[in-house]
């Protein structure tokens, strides 16, 4: 029984790497690859109580199969701490994946808006919904006022975005806007970011949009990057 739950156990541990490595491959749709995060936790919350049950019952009568019962029920704390702690911030965080500093008037997306395809979450900004969810978890994401020129404004907004790993999709100065793509760490999912800076003299603004592809909530990563860039473009 305890060599079973070794192996099971390895076999809970490969789960999370095998889901991420799939999804990022292509091998399967990143749906697959959250539902072998689920069977992961399943099997991992399987082993620790087995686990644990074995070592308790063979601790006197065959103390090295209850210490491997043991070793593979704690090997298993692993994915459940990691993936369950993932659970917990997506509890914590509305489902929605579609920020703003501008949840009047969000900046549009022309090239970026031709790249994704029906299968991506919509593009369009739905206020009635997204805007009161935002403002209640993120107050923070807020617009940039800057004593900067409009061609100054500019310029650092694609230093920053580069600097901070964005692709730069499309810019266009006249208009002040600017499109980026991001590609997260973790799943290599595409993330779109749309900047404008807009205004005259004085009072020149700068507003962000990040909008995830896929996926009903993004676990605070929009509000995130958003405001990643915000504390880089004033350090500036």
């Amino acid at each position: 029984m305890s060599v079973w739950l070794q192996r099971l156990s390895y076999l809970a541990i490969l789960g999370f790497p095998l889901s991420v490595l799939g999804t990022r491959l292509g091998l399967f749709h990143f749906r697959v690859g959250f539902t072998g995060l689920s069977y992961t936790v399943y099997l991992s919350l399987a082993v620790l109580v087995l686990g644990l049950i074995v070592a308790y019952v063979k601790r006197s009568s065959n103390s090295v199969e209850s210490k491997v019962a043991r070793n593979a029920a704690l090997l298993c704390l692993l994915p459940i701490i990691g993936i369950g702690s993932q659970l917990i911030t997506a509890q914590n965080v509305p489902p929605i994946h579609n920020i703003t500093t501008d949840t009047e008037n969000p900046p549009l997306f022309a090239k970026i808006a031709e790249i994704r395809t029906v299968e991506h979450n919509p593009i369009a900004y739905d206020k009635e919904s997204m805007a009161p969810l935002q403002l209640e978890f993120y107050p923070d994401v807020k617009t940039i006022i800057t004593s900067l020129s409009k061609k100054e404004a500019h310029d650092r907004a694609i230093a920053v975005a580069k600097d901070l790993g964005w692709e730069i999709v499309d810019q266009n100065y006249f208009t002040g806007m600017i499109e980026a793509t991001e590609t997260t760490l973790l799943w290599g999912f595409k993330d779109d970011i749309a900047i404008r800076v807009d205004g005259h003299g004085k009072d020149i603004a700068v507003d962000l949009r990040s909008v995830s592809r896929v996926g009903q909530s993004d676990l605070g990563t929009n509000a995130k990057r958003i405001n990643t860039f915000i504390a880089a473009f004033n350090q500036e």
